[in-house]
């Protein structure tokens, strides 16, 4: 009898051990699995990372570790430029875990996979719709930042400093409104920026062609210019007098057709005089905001996980 009973103590210990050993050697391969998923994200191999992301998900669902693992996988897809995988990926994290701290991070980083698509009225609605949804967000100033830079690309100067003032009106103690304020002053300068009216031009060389050009600062194309209008033009004026129609019709269509060509391209190094002024004041703005650094990489997220780090237009 005492044989029995020792025989099924036995037989429980050795129950429990297993039981014990099984859920030990659960964890260790789900640490494994998740820590070789982190090296190949972090050597930049995020095509693989992906796959042990998924793989880690499919074997583990109920992780309290699934929203971060979603977060990666999302912006593996981001730093691959993969960026419609990476916004439903992200848009899986907010559906999934819609309690994750991680869901903040989610909303702001769809925004700028849609600005890096190029979808800026869409990117532009996104931001706006976090600012209201996370106003006090420590993610907060840097969306509103980034609207304000979405307009600077679009030359939008009033708009930008618009944005860039509400960045220091709201977020007064943050680093974006430091820059905001400088930007604003520069921003100032496109009030005064060289211009050129491209109606005056066309008119100029309507009047004497290659005038037009020679306002614009096509100096060389408006000497030319006027030098073939005139050319031709006492061509045909010669072949008039002679009377030889046939070859006088001919060289003033020619003649028309540069004629009309110099004030189309008057009007149009206008617009090119006024766009390269543009462009380097938005190429000095740029360069400003590059040499910040406040979008050299994400902000640690809200607790404490290993940093994601995530690619940015800046």
């Amino acid at each position: 009898m005492k044989l029995a009973y020792l025989f099924l103590f036995f037989c429980c210990l050795c129950f429990f051990f297993c039981l014990s050993f099984s859920s030990h050697a659960q964890n260790f391969n789900a640490d494994n699995l998740l820590g070789f998923a982190q090296s190949l994200f972090r050597e930049g191999d995020y095509l693989n990372a992906v796959h042990e992301y998924q793989r880690y998900l499919f074997l583990y669902p109920g992780t309290a570790q699934a929203d971060f693992v979603q977060l990666h996988i999302a912006a593996a897809y981001q730093n691959m430029g993969r960026l419609d995988a990476a916004i439903k990926a992200y848009q899986l994290l907010i559906q999934n875990y819609p309690q994750s701290p991680f869901v903040e991070r989610a909303r702001s980083n769809i925004a700028q996979c849609q600005l890096l698509g190029g979808d800026q009225a869409t990117s532009i609605t996104s931001l706006r719709q976090f600012l209201s949804d996370y106003p006090e967000s420590e993610l907060a100033p840097r969306a509103q930042f980034i609207i304000a830079t979405i307009y600077m690309d679009k030359k939008d100067w009033t708009a930008a400093a618009r944005e860039w003032q509400q960045v220091q009106t709201k977020y007064s103690q943050t680093p974006f409104a430091g820059i905001s304020n400088q930007l604003i002053r520069m921003v100032r300068h496109a009030e005064s920026l060289p211009r050129r009216s491209p109606s005056t031009a066309s008119l100029l060389s309507t009047f004497l062609p290659g005038l037009g050009q020679i306002y614009s600062g096509r100096y060389s194309s408006g000497v030319y210019s006027l030098l073939i209008v005139s050319a031709i033009a006492a061509g045909a004026t010669y072949y008039i007098d002679q009377e030889r129609y046939e070859v006088a019709i001919p060289v003033g269509i020619i003649g028309l057709f540069f004629y009309l060509s110099s004030i189309y391209d008057s009007w149009r190094y206008a617009k090119a005089f006024n766009h390269q002024h543009e462009d380097q004041l938005r190429t000095r703005l740029r360069k400003r905001i590059s040499e910040s650094d406040l979008f050299s990489a994400s902000d640690p997220p809200p607790i404490d996980r290993t940093l994601v780090f995530f690619a940015t237009r800046f």
